[in-house]
């Protein structure tokens, strides 16, 4: 099966490079959209705080610029052309299902860590009860 656009969902952390090389290579197969997101869950409205890699007191602006040049950075790294960077904030599972329906993304691809908060809270559990599209989850090993 090939995909005409896929959608990487990243965390901005090192083991955001294993997903999106998982990525690539299904892109590349099929000469598909490649679009990277990061979804900032963390945000606390006007109470500070977007991302734990943002400091706290920077404006909302500032720290969405700052997670947009991270983005961006991994997207130039890429060895495969990234049509769009987006970084969005709330709900996890409600902004990647907004996005794959407004881009027209046929493949979501995400990144599940094993450990003790993930078994407790796992997003991916949240991911797959709510995906309107295909779904590819990487596991990552600590």
């Amino acid at each position: 099966m090939s995909y005409k656009h896929i959608l990487v969902a990243v965390d901005l952390s090192k083991s955001s490079e294993v997903v999106i090389n998982k990525a690539i290579s299904l892109a590349r197969g099929a000469n598909s959209k490649l679009s990277f997101i990061f979804v900032d869950v963390n945000y606390v409205s006007s109470i500070g705080g977007i991302s734990p890699k943002v400091e706290m007191d920077v404006p909302l602006d500032e720290q969405q610029a700052i997670l947009q040049k991270e983005l961006q950075a991994l997207a130039e790294q890429a060895d495969y052309p990234v049509a769009n960077t987006l970084v969005v904030i709330g709900d996890l599972n409600e902004k990647l299902k907004t996005t794959v329906q407004e881009m027209d993304v046929d493949l979501l691809v995400c990144g599940h860590h094993h450990d003790f908060w993930t078994r407790l809270l796992s997003s991916a559990r949240k991911l797959v009860n709510t995906a309107v599209t295909d779904l590819l989850i990487i596991y990552l090993e600590k």
